[in-house]
């Protein structure tokens, strides 16, 4: 498969499971919108983790999950596909609630991940990133992501911390991996890069010239 028949077929199968997880929402329980949301939430998070992590995994961890780390645009942009759906559910949701769900600074934060969202996306397309140069792309890429992590940090961590009492042992279940999935991401990051540093700083050839 082709690289751009690859990425339109991860961005097609990440849109229509992000559907697929509504419809069963509906099927199951009604017309559930809120509950809706938190599964196609979960699921643009896995794919965005992947997209985020998948170098430092390889690198931490070994060349079995290189594939991941190969895959990140793939991942990336399959995250973006399936944001569309969350994003519509939001729109849905604030069409028929009288009390919005978010409002004021909330709202705007997570308007602006979502901006960040489909503009490192369309960054991702037709070599537009080329006209920041590589150290421009890497910039704004990185800004992107960790706001981007932030902002699903914002609605996981809280809740994972929250008591039995307030939120039922079911619920603290459910945002418990991903909270701690949003800490380990950049502390990931992180390790990767010190791993990579010391390689170079003692890989054979580093001590070879140092000798000589």
């Amino acid at each position: 498969m082709k690289g751009k028949d690859r990425i339109v077929f991860w961005m097609g199968a990440a849109f229509a499971i992000a559907l697929a997880l509504t419809g069963a929402v509906f099927a199951v329980i009604g017309i559930d919108i809120v509950q809706a949301l938190r599964l196609t939430a979960r699921w643009s998070f896995l794919l965005f983790w992947l997209a985020y992590t998948g170098g430092a995994i390889a690198t931490l961890f070994g060349p079995a999950f290189k594939p991941i780390a190969m895959r990140a645009r793939e991942f990336g942009l399959a995250y973006a596909a399936a944001q569309l759906v969350h994003l519509g559910l939001v729109v849905w949701l604030f069409q028929v609630s009288s009390r919005p769900p978010l409002s004021g600074k909330p709202f705007a934060f997570f308007v602006v991940a979502i901006v960040w969202t489909y503009l490192l996306a369309v960054f991702s397309f037709g070599g537009i990133a080329k006209t920041l140069g590589s150290r421009g792309w890497r910039a704004l890429r990185i800004v992107g992501v960790n706001y981007i992590l932030l902002a699903f940090a914002w609605d996981f961590v809280p809740a994972a911390f929250h008591s039995t009492a307030d939120y039922g042992v079911r619920r603290l279940a459910e945002y418990t991996p991903f909270a701690a999935m949003c800490i380990a991401a950049p502390l990931l990051v992180i390790a990767a890069a010190a791993n990579r540093r010391l390689g170079m700083r003692y890989s054979p050839t580093r001590l070879g010239q140092v000798a000589n």
